[in-house]
């Protein structure tokens, strides 16, 4: 699916669930997103192991999280891959611990006007990994560059991805690629 047609999928969604009751107010300055993604996001390691992340329900929603207060119910499915482009491993992850979430703003990506609900930054949580290994603690972060104050180091489609780190074990602390999008719903 190209990202534009996602973006509208993701504006037709957001317009239907804006018809639900507000949890909160704008002035309170709490928020509520779900967290979308068509695609696979991915990180690198600098041993060039890549994990693509995906979502684990139908239709591209991986779950929703709110900022004041901070909450996160979200789940999806991870592939390892070694930097030969060998499958190492497989399995599913689910976020435990909203940690923080960075705005980029709404509206806009990389200068093209979208509906003012379609939301962009990097959201930081805590995850629960259940790997071959066993369940193993992690911390994600998804980039998601629409917003007119994404970073310059966002300025292609690379930028748009995933970072995992898995500590003691693996950490793919580079972006390079994904489709994702936070659409606000309150």
């Amino acid at each position: 699916m190209s990202r534009v047609t996602r973006l509208l999928w993701a504006a037709t969604l957001a317009g239907a669930l804006a018809l639900l009751p507000a949890t909160a107010t704008a002035s309170s300055g709490a928020h509520t997103f779900l967290l979308m993604a068509d695609a696979a996001n991915i990180g690198v390691a600098a041993n060039g192991d890549r994990v693509h992340v995906t979502c684990e329900g139908g239709g591209g929603e991986c779950g929703w999280f709110s900022i004041h207060p901070n909450a996160i119910h979200a789940s999806g499915e991870f592939a390892h891959f070694k930097a030969n482009g060998s499958l190492f491993a497989t399995g599913t992850w689910t976020a435990t611990e909203l940690l923080s979430y960075h705005s980029y703003g709404c509206g806009v990506v990389m200068g093209t006007p979208l509906p003012s609900d379609l939301c962009g930054g990097a959201v930081k949580f805590r995850v629960t990994l259940a790997t071959p290994l066993g369940r193993l603690p992690g911390i994600m972060t998804i980039f998601c560059i629409v917003g007119p104050k994404a970073p310059s180091s966002h300025d292609s489609e690379t930028g748009e991805g995933v970072t995992v780190v898995v500590p003691g074990i693996i950490n793919f602390n580079h972006t390079d690629g994904g489709e994702n999008i936070y659409v606000k719903v309150s």
